[in-house]
């Protein structure tokens, strides 16, 4: 993996390290006072365009497996990218030209080393949610929008959004779009052709469409799943240590080329059925042109022969898909960036990588695109180094573009979907909701909705479903943080230490509130009350003037003489400044001052000991531990 960019610390402690080193010459004032301003810009040109950290840096023998991952992932990405643009419901070209611009781009700008950008089965079951039935021009508008709104998510920085969407709801999301895109290549699998969204009206099609099977269509696609597996058998043999070095290299490189593999055959065997026989038993891609495609901006107007579509027509047809697309792209992105050793991922430049990739993407007529976990697996085992892999990729399928476009005409139609089951099939994971059902039951309950309402109702409004249930528990948690109550003593003097946790905040001050006072009642307002702030982060006006409030309501006639004392512990200097006074409230830092407090709340009511039925009442009424 290339050199990870500096942070500011790292980057401090090296400059320290430098000037340490025996024979380090001393620069002058002039030269170091723009030392710190070079060093800024280059971190930044090196956190934008990343090109720049690991170019300098390039070897030969970076080069030599970057070469050879390229050239492997060239040849997995053209079968993969075809059946990905069926899945999306367009020519199977379609998917070729979303394969060689984006890796370009991310070449370039791309910050994780292993993701590899093009089309992926998640985003092409999403796009068609909101394409199907309508001109092939909106799937190309869908990638410039698309593309349009990550650019804008990364400029303004929100990438923290996709901090709310948690891992049970990805695993969620990905087992969903793994059964959705299973179910949705069965009617492939069958050579039944319809084309409808959803996972019910697809049963529903499907069942009524059965007797429309071809067989020549399922010979063929569980030959081409069994082949598949067959050879996804022999990273076994590769991983396996004891095995003869030469051995173990040819069976990677088999099974990385699987899916490659498959097609070839498949087509040789539908050219020379073809030759003889004049047509075949099974369907065949549709491919629609043999040469590359324009680089054109996409037009914000669609005319067709049955209607036309001015630009906010097509907004109300995408509907919200110009935001869903975005956020599905790039959760795999990240997913990923997570899984490399540092697992830290720069979100804002991810989303403007992406949106660069998709916004220029829709000016060849890609549809929109993302990393994918398949590729990552296929790097990783193939020993990429840098994103350079990415350049040979593009060149082999422009290469492919070229001079290969005629002859996707004879892949079947359920060979494409078989390589996209066994990709996709990789997806689903229900160890963790075991391991969450053992360990965590409110992320097994996220988790569970997350999936079922996926498969049910579609895995846009899933996820919508899901971020809405992950924001109202981290709501929860804000109006209700943990206030620990209980009864202490300093020096045989007894008082009401309240902790609460984290910060405090409006939404959680009268649960505050409400638990003190509980206390005190239970305690007949005799005991004083210390609130210890160490541990509070942060707190608004609202909830200062509530603590201020506090005070008022620990007093029980109109005078302060006879009301309980409120001693805030340990606040910081900036939250008292919040925080009203009022003639039985007070501040105090140390210790020996709360104890000094407690002492003249003594003399003034007279040593009182609580009654064992009081403090079991208090306990029984709190659940709080009695020191």
């Amino acid at each position: 993996m290339y050199p990870q960019l500096e942070t500011e610390a790292e980057a401090l402690e090296n400059a320290t390290a430098r000037a340490l080193l025996p024979g380090a010459i001393s620069k002058p004032a002039s030269e170091a006072g723009k030392a710190p301003t070079t060093s800024k810009w280059k971190r930044r040109l090196h956190r934008h365009i990343p090109v720049f950290q690991w170019l300098p840096l390039y070897t030969t023998e970076w080069g030599i497996d970057d070469f050879i991952a390229g050239i492997t992932l060239g040849l997995t990405i053209i079968p993969e990218s075809m059946a990905c643009a069926l899945l999306a419901g367009l020519p199977a070209r379609y998917g070729l030209c979303s394969a060689f611009i984006g890796p370009l781009i991310y070449m370039v700008f791309g910050s994780i080393d292993k993701v590899i950008i093009g089309p992926t089965s998640l985003v092409a079951l999403v796009s068609v949610q909101f394409t199907v039935g309508r001109p092939i021009e909106f799937a190309f508008l869908l990638t410039f929008l698309s593309g349009i709104v990550q650019i804008i998510m990364g400029i303004l920085r929100l990438g923290f959004i996709f901090e709310f969407i948690s891992m049970p709801v990805i695993k969620a999301f990905s087992s969903a779009t793994a059964i959705l895109v299973i179910e949705s290549q069965l009617k492939v699998l069958l050579g039944i052709k319809y084309l409808v969204a959803g996972l019910l009206n697809s049963v529903g099609m499907l069942s009524s469409r059965i007797e429309q099977s071809n067989m020549a269509d399922l010979t063929v696609g569980i030959c081409a799943i069994v082949f598949l597996l067959l050879l996804e058998l022999l990273d076994r043999v590769a991983n396996n240590e004891k095995r003869n070095k030469v051995l173990r290299i040819c069976c990677r490189y088999l099974s990385t080329s699987r899916n490659t593999l498959i097609v070839v055959i498949a087509a040789i065997v539908s050219y020379i059925w073809i030759q003889k026989n004049g047509q075949v038993p099974y369907h065949l891609s549709k491919n629609a042109l043999s040469t590359l495609p324009n680089f054109t901006m996409p037009s914000l107007e669609i005319v067709t022969p049955e209607k036309s579509y001015n630009f906010w027509q097509i907004l109300k047809e995408l509907n919200v898909g110009i935001i869903v697309i975005p956020i599905v792209g790039i959760l795999t992105n990240i997913s990923i960036g997570k899984l490399t050793p540092k697992g830290l991922v720069d979100t804002n430049q991810e989303l403007l990588t992406v949106g660069l990739c998709n916004m220029f993407g829709s000016c060849v007529q890609a549809m929109p695109s993302s990393g994918a976990f398949t590729r990552y697996a296929i790097s990783k085992a193939c020993g990429l180094r840098t994103p350079m892999a990415n350049l040979y990729l593009g060149i082999i399928v422009l290469l492919a573009l070229s001079y290969l476009s005629p002859y996707f005409n004879f892949i079947p139609e359920a060979t494409l979907a078989a390589i996209l089951i066994c990709s996709i099939f990789t997806l689903l994971d229900f160890r963790l909701p075991l391991r969450l059902w053992r360990d965590s039951k409110r992320d097994f309950a996220t988790w569970l909705l997350c999936f079922c309402v996926s498969v049910l109702f579609g895995v846009e409004v899933g996820l919508f479903v899901s971020i809405v249930v992950t924001a109202l528990h981290l709501l929860f948690l804000w109006a209700r943080p943990e206030v620990r109550v209980k009864i202490e003593q300093l020096e045989e003097m007894q008082y009401i230490r309240v902790t609460p946790g984290n910060g405090i905040y409006f939404p959680a001050i009268n649960y505050l509130r409400e638990r003190v006072l509980k206390a005190c009642t239970q305690a007949d307002f005799k005991i004083t009350v210390v609130i210890d702030g160490q541990r509070i982060s942060g707190m608004d006006y609202t909830a200062a003037q509530g603590i201020s409030k506090l005070s008022s309501d620990l007093c029980r006639q109109a005078d302060a003489s006879s009301s309980t004392l409120l001693i805030l512990f340990r606040f910081p200097e900036h939250l008292q400044r919040l925080i009203d006074h009022t003639d039985n409230l007070v501040f105090c830092e140390s210790e020996n001052k709360v104890k000094e407090f407690l002492t003249q709340e003594s003399l003034r009511n007279g040593y009182i000991n609580l009654k064992e039925h009081i403090r079991a009442s208090i306990d029984l009424g709190y659940k709080i531990d009695i020191d």
